[in-house]
């Protein structure tokens, strides 16, 4: 099993989570996605994790326009996530000197920009306690 950050503006992500379903132009990395993995849901410029899931159904590709960005985002995977109440939503800025997929704290958003990373079982543990989730 795998475990995943994908990262949106709060407006998209939401979408995302209500909808089911995550898009990029990222064959290479999303080609790796499989059912059960985990997925961590982040908020960009707000620096939150908002929500947790599990991937419902693996690498696809479809061009029909589901996502409220401008874009076809072909490369797509379904997951359900059970969206945080806005009062636990998790600081992601406390969490980054103990996360191993951040090689250089300095410069630890460089780490999310792809929009989709994949992280280890320990760093979804992380999470997911700050979280308060067992997903």
């Amino acid at each position: 099993m795998n475990h995943w950050i994908i990262a949106l503006p709060r407006e998209h992500m939401e979408h995302c989570i209500a909808i089911g379903k995550f898009g990029l132009n990222r064959k290479w990395i999303l080609g790796r996605v499989q059912k059960h993995d985990k997925v961590a849901c982040y908020i960009t410029k707000e620096f939150k994790i908002i929500g947790l899931g599990e991937i419902t159904e693996p690498y696809y590709v479809d061009d029909s326009k589901v996502f409220k960005a401008d874009g076809m985002f072909p490369d797509r995977f379904d997951f359900t996530a059970s969206q945080l109440p806005r009062d636990e939503e998790v600081d992601f800025i406390s969490m980054i000197d103990q996360l191993s997929f951040i090689k250089n704290v300095a410069f630890w958003s460089v780490y999310l920009r792809s929009g989709v990373v994949q992280i280890s079982a320990d760093d979804w543990s992380l999470i997911a306690n700050k979280a308060k989730m067992k997903v």
